[in-house]
């Protein structure tokens, strides 16, 4: 009777530990971006997934001979995404570099209202568009999303460049809304983002923060964003190669120029590898265009 007992035990463990296994999953890429100024950045992720949850590292890298040195930046989001919604909270800091370092905080919450396929762990988006359930004919999914996060923002350098006794502090909250949609396989979204500061940016003696990601944007910019408008079409022309456009419009405080982005790329869609290309025209008045080029690759098992 023990060794039956003992039998069935094994069994048991075996089993569960074989449906744990079977919904294991990995994902892992990484971009690298160039451009006028000298301009080289780096973003790398991976992510191990367990059924619909899942843990995301991120390291993220940019200098150029305008930067004021290399800014490296560590996150991580812990997420739970079903096939009906998403939700993540994102944590990470910029170490010091030439007096400037920050820390930030958030959670992201998505909601498809119109779910098909298999479950997501991507939804139609600014930043990761590419991904999410497979889509079927005719209006095939709506993803609607929310995010939040705050930045502390540090610099012992002020507007000047000169040293400051102590250093200058400043908070930024990002709200984020967003809205996609999947026709006929072909994706298209919409993310607005308005800032919010603990002070008047207008006001302070310190330098814009050094390290600002802006949705629809390939390259880490430099500035107080007041508001920012990102419109992104992917197009399923084949099978695998899949064209996509984007536009951004930003506007800053401090009496910055607003600026516009204009992006174009293709990305090749395997069952396991994905491969991506763009170009982006950054204008901004009274300083020169500039360009920037993108490679990717990423890796889902």
């Amino acid at each position: 009777m023990m060794k039956l007992m003992r039998t069935a035990a094994v069994a048991t463990v075996a089993l569960l530990w074989a449906g744990q296994a079977s919904a294991f999953w990995l994902n892992a890429g990484a971009k690298e971006t160039t451009g006028n100024h000298d301009y080289n950045g780096i973003n790398a992720s991976g992510q191990v997934g367990l059924g619909d949850f899942s843990i995301k590292p991120m390291f993220n890298s940019y200098h150029s001979n305008v930067s004021s040195g290399t800014f490296n930046t560590y996150s991580l989001r812990a997420g739970y995404d079903t096939k009906l919604f998403g939700l993540g909270v994102t944590g990470g800091v910029t170490p010091s570099v030439n007096g400037y370092n920050n820390q930030f905080a958030g959670a992201d919450v998505a909601l498809s209202l119109t779910p098909t396929g298999e479950g997501a762990r991507e939804r139609i988006g600014g930043r990761e568009q590419a991904g999410g359930p497979a889509q079927g004919a005719g209006l095939a999914r709506i993803d609607v999303g929310a995010s939040a996060m705050y930045t502390n923002h540090r610099d012992h350098l002020g507007s000047g460049n000169q040293m400051l006794g102590s250093a200058a502090r400043l908070g930024q909250t990002d709200l984020t809304g967003s809205a996609g949609v999947s026709i006929l396989k072909n994706l298209i979204s919409v993310d607005i983002t308005k800032s919010l500061y603990d002070h008047k940016p207008d006001g302070l003696n310190m330098r814009a923060p050094r390290v600002e990601n802006i949705i629809g944007l390939s390259q880490v910019v430099q500035g107080f964003p007041n508001t920012s408008t990102n419109v992104k079409l992917l197009m399923s022309v084949l099978p695998l190669i899949k064209p996509f456009v984007d536009y951004a419009h930003t506007t800053f405080e401090a009496g910055a120029a607003d600026s516009n982005a204009y992006s174009a790329g293709v990305s090749v869609q395997m069952e396991m590898l994905e491969l991506s290309a763009a170009y982006e025209r950054y204008v901004q008045t009274g300083q020169t265009d500039r360009n920037y080029y993108s490679l990717g690759a990423s890796l889902r098992l």
